[in-house]
């Protein structure tokens, strides 16, 4: 079968088509996301952060901590529709202070779940309080899941102290 020549320059435009149109699909369903919360500081030549986003297309959000020195932590959150930031403001330079609310994603009329966030820049802990697993390693040594989860008294408890004054 012999093609003719006006057929033979359509080949590569329609495959060069057909690759861009993918490439675009696949680029649009990982790079489209909702920017929840984003926050920054700055002191001297560093500078700190966070950002919080809920991805449009993928079933996945992600919180993420960056500095300027190196540091960049990512945490994958569950599969919820973080429904609302009921707080985000900083506690002087030194950390931050996140309140969320997370729904799942198929069922509207769940009450939802409260999760606050503390990041600590300046020693580099995470503090969360919440009802959700979310990032949490199971005590293997006790029959009680809860016995190594902060509980809501002692999240205030940090909160106050790293509050400045």
């Amino acid at each position: 079968m012999r093609l003719s020549p006006a057929v033979k320059k359509l080949i590569p435009v329609t495959a060069g088509l057909v690759i861009i149109i993918a490439v675009s699909a696949v680029a649009l369903v990982y790079l489209s996301r909702e920017g929840i919360s984003v926050g920054e500081r700055c002191a001297g030549r560093d500078c700190w952060g966070y950002k919080l986003e809920q991805y449009d297309f993928l079933n996945k959000a992600r919180l993420r901590f960056w500095g300027t020195w190196g540091l960049d932590v990512s945490y994958n959150l569950p599969p919820m529709n973080i429904e609302k930031v009921t707080e985000d403001h900083w506690l002087g330079d030194r950390a931050v202070y996140l309140n969320l609310m997370f729904r799942p994603k198929n069922d509207s009329a769940a009450l939802g779940n409260r999760v606050r966030i503390l990041y600590d820049f300046q020693r580099g802990e995470l503090y969360v309080s919440s009802p959700l697993q979310l990032w949490r390693a199971p005590d293997e040594t006790s029959n009680d899941p809860g016995r190594n989860w902060m509980t809501d008294t002692q999240f205030d408890e940090q909160l106050e102290a790293l509050t400045p004054e």
